[in-house]
């Protein structure tokens, strides 16, 4: 009986040993660069620990393949007086681009960002909340053609897809009973994945909590979006859960929670329970508005007025967010919980009423509600900062 072995040829280890050493060396000098508008040869080898040579190859490298440009030297920049003036790197941070794309139920947008995360431009497109998974992957795909076009650009460096539904980290989503997940989060990667080098699918929360922590928010913490259903994005040790099939952070338990009921957010509820008492001939200023266009935003501005009803409304809400609150906090241990989306700018009656409703049990006034600073484009904040990071970790390609 005989065997085979296999050997490499000789030196070939050694070569592909050197290669993933160079690329390393490569991936330390773009990265000591991609943060700081210019950086001298000297800066990178304090930043990076490589020898100098090392540092002018690598940085050369860079230059042709355009990754990073030649910056006026220190003598023409005034930082130099005297010798040879010192070699100045930057970032090209047009070299390629970035989309994140925020795929809601009701509408796509779309933003395209530099290497940095500065928007170069934003499209959306408004879509019937009961459209097919194919048609949300063709409106999307036409507003990618377009902003390609729009650029001249044939390939982004990536695309990040934003989207109401619980993500694995393989991009897809679990089977739900009536679909609703399945159309959210279609095939994008057959889709979309032709037009980028990464391309990442994310429950939408979880950006939101991506660009929390971006944005400074530390520890552990859950981002709330609030406003037609209830979902969280939850933050460990500044880590974020995504948990099997990526149900970390999925509200449907709240069904079976008292005082809860359903995982509706708080803007789809405060319209409708207005509707509700409108309809059983409730005495409320919100009866001069067309019940077919009111939005939870009327409610909080008639509470605003002393509506008696829109006040009553507001009461049921803070009570609801404190169980909420007190139910996800408690169990994962968070220290705070960040209302965002687009209902977070208005929502601070409805955040004073359930901290005042936690201050009456002293165990859960440790939980602090506070509300997202961002804005309604936090998911979009956050597939933009994902994006970035996906980026900087593969570069260059």
């Amino acid at each position: 009986m005989s065997s085979v072995k296999n050997f490499d040829a000789p030196g070939t280890q050694s070569a592909e040993s050197a290669s993933a050493l160079r690329r390393l060396n490569t991936q330390r000098v773009l990265d000591a660069a991609w943060d700081r508008e210019a950086v001298t040869a000297s800066e990178l080898i304090s930043l990076t620990g490589l020898t100098r040579a090392t540092v002018l190859n690598q940085a050369k490298e860079l230059v042709e393949s355009g990754w990073l440009t030649e910056a006026k030297d220190t003598r023409a920049a005034g930082a130099y007086s005297k010798g040879r003036p010192a070699l100045r790197y930057e970032l090209n941070r047009t070299h390629r681009f970035i989309a994140g794309i925020d795929a809601g139920q009701h509408r796509i947008s779309l933003t395209l960002s530099d290497l940095r995360g500065t928007e170069q431009t934003r499209t959306a497109a408004i879509l019937d909340p009961l459209a097919s998974g194919r048609h949300r992957v063709e409106i999307t795909e036409k507003l990618l053609a377009g902003v390609l076009a729009e650029f001249k650009v044939h390939k982004l460096a990536a695309v990040v897809i934003g989207v109401p539904a619980p993500v694995d980290s393989n991009g897809a989503s679990p089977d739900d009973d009536n679909g609703f997940w399945a159309s959210m989060n279609p095939e994008w990667k057959a889709a979309l994945g032709k037009y980028t080098h990464l391309l990442r699918i994310e429950n939408d929360a979880n950006l939101a909590a991506i660009a929390e922590l971006a944005d400074g928010t530390d520890g552990s913490f859950a981002s709330l979006m609030v406003g037609e259903r209830i979902g969280a994005g939850v933050v460990v040790d500044n880590h974020l859960l995504r948990g099997a099939k990526g149900l970390a952070g999925e509200m449907r338990f709240l069904a079976h929670v008292a005082g809860v009921g359903d995982a509706h957010g708080l803007g789809y509820l405060a319209r409708e329970q207005a509707k509700a008492a409108l309809s059983k001939g409730a005495s409320s200023s919100l009866a001069l508005l067309d019940s077919d266009t009111l939005r939870a935003e009327d409610v909080f501005h008639a509470a605003a007025q002393d509506d008696q009803l829109a006040q009553e409304i507001l009461e049921s809400l803070g009570a609801r967010l404190a169980r909420i609150s007190a139910v996800i906090s408690g169990f994962a241990g968070l220290e705070r919980v960040v209302l965002s989306g687009a209902m977070a700018e208005i929502l601070q009656p409805v955040v004073a009423i359930a901290q005042r409703e936690l201050a009456q049990e002293p165990a859960l006034t440790c939980v602090q509600l506070t509300t997202s600073t961002l804005g309604a484009e936090v998911a979009m904040r956050g597939a933009i900062d994902l994006g970035v990071q996906l980026v900087r970790t593969a570069a260059p390609f």
